[in-house]
């Protein structure tokens, strides 16, 4: 239960937002990026380990990364954070690029160091030739992995493009 100083405090019975504290645009991201340590493995996954992953991995879409949401089934259908990268700037529309693109993630296996429950990468890293996508393990089931683009700006975005062209 909240407590006011005073009624102004409060509008409608509901407590106000004061500017002092909203949090400002990318807070939440930039303190995910501080709490995620993000690291290329130092080997590419072995056919074992991409063979498990065939098997247990699947996509499953953000609604917080989509502008339209396509044909993904997002709940709720899209709500793109305002500090969030969005597969719609990347001319990713359709479910079927968005799996062909973790597939491919997958076959070239550049992926972090660090894993999630199991045996899954906790972030795994594609390619396509003008942009580099991340895909982070987390969902609504085990296996499951969301996609984005990452910035150009993002240190990691060089060490991907040199990794994958190596």
């Amino acid at each position: 239960m909240a407590f006011y100083k005073n009624m102004s405090d409060r509008w409608c019975g509901q407590p106000i937002a004061k500017p002092s504290i909203v949090a400002p645009v990318g807070k939440k991201a930039r303190e995910t990026r501080l709490e995620t340590h993000r690291r290329i493995r130092g080997e590419r996954l072995t056919d074992a380990e991409r063979e498990f992953l065939r098997a247990n991995v699947r996509y499953e879409g953000s609604p917080y990364h989509k502008r339209s949401p396509g044909d993904f089934g997002l709940t709720p259908p899209a709500s793109p954070r305002r500090d969030a990268t969005l597969c719609d700037e990347a001319s990713i529309l359709e479910r079927a690029k968005a799996d062909e693109l973790l597939a491919g993630a997958i076959t070239k296996g550049i992926v972090s160091e660090s894993t999630a429950v199991g045996a899954f990468p906790k972030q795994m890293w594609v390619y396509d030739g003008e942009h580099v996508f991340e895909a982070m393990y987390g969902g609504s089931r085990t296996g499951a992995y969301h996609g984005y683009p990452i910035r150009r700006s993002d240190p990691l975005h060089d060490e991907i493009v040199a990794a994958w062209n190596a």
